[in-house]
């Protein structure tokens, strides 16, 4: 054991933040999964998704240029950027992509995401995460956010736009179902009526849930969806479910 005495001990180190864009998520409901996990369902879920979200990270680039952080029901990714450099809009748009890919695999299995997108100074090594991206990122997440949406800052949203809506509240939203398969679709709309049901007496996750039915319906009317199908939830299903 180290003694330590007054300040006899100095730091060794000269560690620095530098500029990193980095995705903080957070799965919804994830403390009651936890507590109530008796089959172990919820951690072996979160297993997978980890799993399948470090791989793509490798795939989509170099694993050297993305950082993942996990902590229970909490995923961090990170690249550290330099907005002049030429593989800056590719950073960005692999960092859109992993994410939506999280949120549309959680939404498969019946879970929903809430996170933020945002670029400022970050340090990470294997002992800690640090610096004000991460902060301002988890204020965002749990005072802006509210819904299950993963807000990005806007000067991010500007460079692709094409990967954001912007909600009734004027937030930017990242519109992960553009980066859904067509046969996801029938999924998400059963997850969704089910979800509803199993919490049709908790108005707080009621209200969650009916902002990503709205979502999800307002996407499929929109042409860009591409779909063939027309997996709307009908306000006779929404009822239903609530019956």
């Amino acid at each position: 054991m180290t003694m330590r005495t007054g300040l006899v001990r100095y730091p060794l180190t000269n560690f620095k933040t530098t500029t990193h864009c980095i995705a903080y998520l957070d799965i919804l409901g994830g403390k009651n999964n936890i507590c109530n996990d008796s089959e172990h369902k919820f951690l072996n879920f979160l297993n997978m998704l980890y799993e399948d979200a470090i791989f793509e990270s490798q795939v989509f680039a170099d694993k050297k240029d993305i950082f993942v952080k996990i902590f229970s029901d909490n995923i961090l990714f990170a690249v550290k950027v330099e907005p002049n450099n030429d593989i800056y809009l590719k950073q960005i748009t692999t960092l859109i992509n992993l994410v939506a890919n999280v949120q549309n695999e959680a939404l498969r299995y019946g879970y929903l995401i809430r996170g933020a997108i945002v670029k400022d100074e970050f340090f990470y090594n294997n002992i800690l995460v640090y610096g004000k991206a991460i902060v301002r990122a988890v204020e965002i997440e749990e005072n802006e956010a509210k819904y299950p949406r993963v807000i990005i800052e806007e000067e991010l949203a500007q460079l692709l736009p094409q990967y954001f809506f912007q909600d009734k509240d004027g937030k930017i939203v990242l519109n992960h179902l553009l980066l859904s398969q067509c046969e996801e679709h029938i999924s998400f709309k059963l997850q969704l009526l089910k979800m509803l049901e199993n919490h049709r007496q908790e108005e707080k996750i009621k209200n969650k849930i009916m902002w990503v039915i709205d979502y999800f319906n307002s996407w499929y009317r929109s042409p860009s969806s591409g779909s063939l199908e027309n997996p709307q939830i009908t306000e006779d299903e929404i009822q239903e479910a609530l019956n």
